[in-house]
């Protein structure tokens, strides 16, 4: 079974590259950023909000952690090292972003050639927003519900493998 990346798309073997790196080396550039979604047992349950498409696509918290960090870092390869990630799985990952709309989110030089600097377009920017503004209400609305259900979850939290 393919192991889900932070962004739960499985890559095939094609998509993966052959660059496998070890769990250690993955996840060396997150120290500086904790994901939102890593919490301890005691921190309780988390409530992600990924947004299914027809046709496929998918936003949620990883790909919008990514179009953060290009925003921050003006580059996909410095965006991909602090996710931890490759980055031709960083590349796939915005180059999805980009299908889905009718507008890019992020605007590469030509063809990727070149080696400038990857750029949030206005879009982009928007679309932070609104998917932040749609986890913020789902977090808030949802909150009690999520805290009563931590109150009635098994002891060893059912852990699905």
């Amino acid at each position: 079974m393919t192991e889900l990346t932070p962004f739960e798309i499985p890559l095939t073997g094609a998509q993966r590259g052959s660059g496998r790196r070890s769990r250690s080396e993955a996840t060396a550039g997150r120290a500086e950023q904790k994901p939102a979604d890593k919490r301890t047992e005691k921190d309780g349950s988390k409530l992600k909000v990924q947004i299914d498409f027809p046709g496929g696509a998918r936003l949620g918290p990883g790909k919008v952690a990514l179009l953060e960090l290009i925003d921050q870092e003006g580059s996909l390869s410095r965006a991909a090292e602090k996710m931890g990630i490759s980055y031709r799985r960083a590349w796939l990952f915005m180059s999805q972003i980009n299908k889905a709309f009718d507008e890019v989110a992020v605007a590469t030089p030509e063809h990727g050639h070149g080696g400038g600097p990857a750029r949030l377009t206005p879009f982009g920017h928007e679309l932070i927003r609104q998917y932040r503004t749609i986890e913020a209400e789902t977090h808030r609305v949802n909150a009690q519900i999520v805290k009563w259900l931590d109150r009635h979850r098994a002891s060893g939290g059912g852990d699905a493998p």
